[in-house]
């Protein structure tokens, strides 16, 4: 097997990574222009596993209400996370840290891919 072969699966796999990262920023949920941004306060940790943290917010019409937190992002209770609202239902909520969060895997993904590309089109021309 010639070396041209690990340049050609470095760019197979860039591309593959570029694709994916792209095809995940499109389906990303954009979120609705005139949704509120208020303070939530996480009240429970959960185990990550089957239980995730549940963060507190309190509506503008004054009811206290909750929304599951993301598993995978370390948090204790007291901090303060930036939950958005739908004004015209305030039991819709999505937290702003997991659509940051979503936002940097995705450029990640992106990332990686071109450098992946970059290395196996420099690697193909090299050993060419």
């Amino acid at each position: 097997m010639s070396l041209i072969v690990l340049p050609l699966i470095l760019l197979l796999a860039g591309g593959w990574l570029a694709g994916w990262g792209i095809r995940r920023r499109r389906a990303q949920p954009a979120v609705p222009d005139g949704w509120r941004r208020v303070v939530g306060t996480v009240i429970e940790v959960g185990d990550g596993v089957a239980r995730p943290p549940r963060i507190q917010y309190r509506a503008p019409d004054g009811r206290r209400l909750r929304v599951p937190g993301p598993s995978a992002t370390p948090l204790a209770v007291g901090d303060e996370i930036a939950v958005l609202l739908d004004p015209a239902d305030y039991t819709r909520a999505r937290l702003e840290l997991t659509t940051l969060e979503g936002t940097r895997v995705v450029r990640l993904l992106i990332a990686s891919g071109a450098v992946l590309l970059v290395i196996g089109a420099v690697g193909a021309v090299a050993l060419r």
